[in-house]
């Protein structure tokens, strides 16, 4: 299984002129392949699970055509999630550690995880855990590791710790992971072997601090510069939505070996 990674249009990045564009032009592309694929296959969108979820992902999901929508995340739901259950009967939230999800193997034809991952203390654990409860696609927005980006940690232009972190679990502090393609192809080989499975990643440079009020002029400058700059070998930006079908070879799921099956 190779990864096939794609640069973002230089068109789309300069549509997100606000941060609710950020975010619609994410959620776009972790939604609408899934959607897209169940019409081709004569099947609905089926049932999705957002890990890690918010108001954001209760206020996207709602207009795509999901027949269940279960949010979760391990504070309880602010004012804009109970509202938006309260009016969808689609949706529900439910309090779940998104290392340890408590649902069975492949229960949402898709789960979904926008920049929540790298809030885990054990974020592979996390990214297995959205592939062992998905059906049809896992889909998680998450920084990306790349050369450049490197650089700009080492020059401490960029952030290693984020502290403060009340919606993480006992409101730890979170290191910023940065999922790459190596690691990416070598995780879900590991999970599906040889089976089919397919990793399709869009990335880019895409950041809401390009987006505080400025001139219009200065922010299509930067946005144009980011696009130059990962179109260069080591470079190709900051952040991913990265998109995975499963594989046909599922491994069986974590238990604790029983007294007498482990090796002395």
């Amino acid at each position: 299984m190779r990864a096939r990674v794609r640069r973002r249009s230089l068109d789309a990045l300069l549509r997100a002129q606000r941060n609710e564009d950020y975010h619609d032009l994410l959620f776009r592309e972790a939604l609408e392949p899934h959607c897209e694929a169940a019409k081709r296959a004569g099947r609905p969108a089926g049932s999705v699970l957002a890990v890690g979820a918010g108001w954001r992902e209760a206020q996207a999901l709602v207009s795509w055509p999901f027949e269940r929508i279960t949010l979760s995340g391990v504070a309880e739901p602010d004012a804009i999630v109970q509202e938006v259950a309260a009016r969808d009967p689609r949706v529900v939230y439910e309090l779940a550690n998104g290392e340890a999800l408590p649902y069975a193997r492949q229960s949402f034809d898709l789960v979904l995880c926008k920049e929540a991952l790298h809030h885990l203390a054990r974020p592979v654990l996390g990214l297995y855990d959205m592939l062992r409860v998905c059906r049809h696609r896992a889909v998680l927005i998450e920084p990306w590791d790349c050369g450049l980006f490197r650089v700009f940690g080492r020059l401490g232009w960029t952030t290693r710790i984020e502290r403060g972190q009340v919606g993480n679990l006992a409101a730890r502090d979170n290191h910023v992971y940065h999922f790459g393609r190596r690691m990416l192809e070598g995780l879900i080989a590991s999970y599906y072997l040889e089976s089919g499975a397919r990793c399709d990643v869009r990335v880019g440079w895409l950041s809401t601090r390009v987006l505080i009020p400025r001139s219009a002029s200065v922010r299509r400058a930067l946005v144009a510069g980011g696009w130059a700059a990962s179109q260069l070998p080591g470079a190709a930006g900051n952040l991913a939505t990265i998109s995975i079908e499963p594989g046909n070879d599922l491994p069986p799921d974590p238990r604790p070996i029983p007294d007498g099956d482990g090796v002395d």
